[in-house]
């Protein structure tokens, strides 16, 4: 079984790049065919090139990185936190358990107008929707896991009277971790989309300012060239968290 998982992961790397080359032929002949709305693959490159030489794309990139970060590590902070609040506060729990996935159902672009007006353009508006954007999935997923913790564990912990921090030290925190980093995944995906909806609603700034301007001006390359961009860093991200997610899960695998 073991020898059959890098043949495997090989599969799956060929049909990767196939799908890949597939979906650039595709582009390329699209783009030929109607160049003015739909921009070939070396256009939108060179659209990237240029805004690199400019220095617009780095200062983007800056700027989203750091709104990014600053949004998910609020969101981190304050959804490890309070999930585990709620596991151990039960009234409390299922007294917010309604309110946490209606707000979680809000679109964010619908709060705009509300952050505007209180916190104005700067960054911390554009971080508070990056906040809102990812904390919702961390908080559930931290609940669930501290919830899920076997009764049988707790009842044994409390017959040695175990004090509360050796409750949570030795058998809440370690159980809860694997459920908090899937929360943590899916915050770094919301996060991702929060960040370039902050950017295009409240501050034409970062990467989302460029694909603005650039849709505004009805440039097809640089959007598509910016969409590419942003879809790689995306799945960057996102196989980031799925590796870190992986490693906590073996704790998930050795305690079920």
């Amino acid at each position: 079984m073991h020898a059959s998982r890098p043949g495997k992961r090989l599969l799956a790397a060929v049909v990767s790049a196939v799908g890949l080359l597939f979906g650039l032929g595709v582009w390329q002949i699209v783009g030929q065919r109607d160049p003015v709305l739909f921009a070939t693959p070396g256009r939108s490159a060179e659209a990237l090139l240029v805004l690199t030489e400019e220095g617009s794309l780095p200062s983007a990139l800056l700027a989203s990185g750091t709104l990014l970060v600053i949004g998910l590590i609020l969101a981190i902070v304050a959804g490890v936190g309070f999930g585990l609040l709620l596991s151990r506060a039960k009234l409390l729990r299922t007294s917010t358990d309604w309110l946490i996935f209606a707000a979680q159902s809000v679109p964010i672009v619908a709060l705009a107008p509300i952050i505007l007006s209180a916190f104005g353009f700067g960054l911390p508006a554009k971080s508070l929707v990056v906040f809102l954007t990812a904390v919702f999935p961390i908080v559930v997923n931290t609940a669930e896991g501290a919830h899920r913790v076997p009764t049988t564990l707790l009842e044994v912990a409390r017959t040695y009277r175990s004090s509360e921090w050796h409750l949570w030290k030795d058998l809440l925190l370690p159980h809860t971790v694997p459920y908090a980093m899937t929360g943590i995944r899916q915050g770094i995906a919301m996060a991702f989309v929060g960040t370039l909806a902050a950017e295009f609603f409240l501050n034409a700034s970062g990467v989302g300012g460029l694909l603005l301007a650039a849709s505004t001006n009805f440039d097809s390359a640089t959007v598509l060239g910016l969409t590419l961009l942003v879809s790689v860093l995306a799945v960057g991200l996102m196989s980031l968290g799925r590796a870190v997610e992986r490693y906590f899960a073996r704790w998930r695998a050795v305690e079920e």
